[in-house]
Order: structure tokens, then sequence, then C-alpha cells
């Protein structure tokens, strides 16, 4: 994950493929960091929920990365991140409309980890993928619920 941030964040923000968001240490080292990135989910390989009433492509906000550096874990960075993550998607969502929220876990742990914020399984049959998402509708409920600090959801 260190690789990616270090030789290829830079790339993707020019390409306009990826944003990476930070957040640093008072060194300004980086102790964790997601990346954002616009995708589409084929509606034919999609639960109900995210399907119904949904075009042939169903836009969507995809977190391509999420990392959080081993020497600051156990102090909630990677969930300040997320948090962060689904108050921006909300705010994005005002300006170029998606669907839900993806992303695909690194893991089991991972994917059980994601499931707190209320992301559900993208393919609930196939035990194999690790695609999760979160309806854009229930993001507010999901910040509401984590109650942040930094983030006033909307009502």
């Amino acid at each position: 994950m260190d690789e990616w941030l270090y030789k290829y964040s830079g790339q993707n923000r020019r390409g306009n493929t990826a944003a990476t968001w930070v957040i640093a240490d008072r060194d300004y080292r980086v102790v964790s960091y997601a990346t954002l990135s616009m995708t589409a989910i084929d509606r034919s390989a999609c639960p109900t929920p995210l399907a119904k009433s949904a075009p042939a492509q169903i836009p969507a906000l995809l977190v391509g990365r999420l990392a959080t550096d081993e020497s600051a874990g156990g102090l909630g960075l990677g969930t300040q991140m997320v948090l962060f993550v689904l108050a921006t998607a909300l705010d994005l969502n005002n300006t170029a409309a998606f669907r839900a929220v993806v992303v695909n876990a690194l893991n089991v742990d991972a994917y059980e980890w994601w499931q707190r914020f209320g992301f559900v399984p993208l393919d609930p049959e196939n035990d194999a993928s690790m695609d999760l998402y979160l309806l854009t509708a229930d993001i507010a409920a999901t910040l509401k619920e984590m109650n942040p600090p930094f983030v006033k959801p909307a009502e």
C-alpha cells in the first residue's frame, strides 16, 4: 500500500483516474489514506436494492484503496478516514449523482470491517466475492449512527 501511495497516487490524480485523501501526523508523515474514483456497476450483476429502477450501468463511487500505517494501528484512523470518505460522498453526490459507494475488500478481515459501516455484499451468493456497497441513500444514517465529531449529517 505504501508503494502505491508514493509511486502512483500523483499519477492517478494527474490522469484524473483517482483522488487520494490523506491523514498526516505532526511531522507531515502520511498515516492513513484513501482513494476515490467514479465507477459503474452492471445492473444485471446487482442485488435488488441497488438495481431497482437503475440504468444498465449504475453509477457508483469507488473507494479504491484505504490504508493505515501499522505504527498508527488501533487509533481509529481507518474509521475516521471512512467517515470522511462517506461525508465527502454526500457532498459529491450533490454535484455528480451516484447510486452507491463500493469497495473491494482486501481480505476477509477487511470485508467484515467494512460491514461495520453498513456496507453489504454486492453478490451475497458468491462467498469468494469481496465486493461490498453502501447505497448513497443510506450514508447519512450511517454517519449519524457513527456520530463523528467533524461532520453534521444531512437531515
